[in-house]
């Protein structure tokens, strides 16, 4: 019996010998992708996107209000020198081509100021927030563990 054994084992042992192969340039495997890296690197990017995006905001803002500035002080200049010039008009007609020239004035000055509006284009678009991946957690049949009454 104990021969047998040993015989059984002997087979075993020598029958089981792995012998182990590895290439000489191994291939490089690529990193699994799954979902939450492919949510990362979408928010890392989103990120980046943000950030030029407040820029681009910021510069539109800054020239906006360049071009209201330019507009305000040429309506109070116009302004001021229409009412220095009634002082000086004794006429109606003088008055009258005063008025009709100060509102000519600001009809240009209008008109300039939205040609320098439409010249900015549209305003830039926000980046949209990638989809966080779904969990692939247990789900609940009854809502939430929510009892029903």
């Amino acid at each position: 019996m104990r021969a047998a054994q040993i015989s059984l084992l002997a087979v075993l042992f020598s029958s089981c010998t792995f012998v182990a192969h590895a290439d000489s340039t191994p291939t490089p495997t690529p990193a699994p992708s799954t979902s939450i890296d492919v949510y990362k690197a979408a928010m890392e990017q989103f990120k980046r996107d943000r950030e030029a995006f407040a820029v681009a905001m910021r510069d539109r803002v800054q020239k906006i209000r360049v071009i209201n500035q330019t507009f305000d002080i040429s309506v109070k200049k116009a302004r001021q020198d229409s009412r220095n010039a009634m002082q000086v008009a004794v006429k109606p007609e003088q008055k009258s081509a005063i008025n009709t020239n100060l509102k000519s004035i600001i009809t240009n000055a209008i008109i300039a100021r939205e040609e320098a509006l439409l010249e900015l284009g549209e305003p830039p678009v926000p980046p949209t927030e990638p989809v966080r991946p779904a969990k692939n957690g247990p789900m609940m049949k009854d809502g939430g563990g929510k009892k029903n009454r």
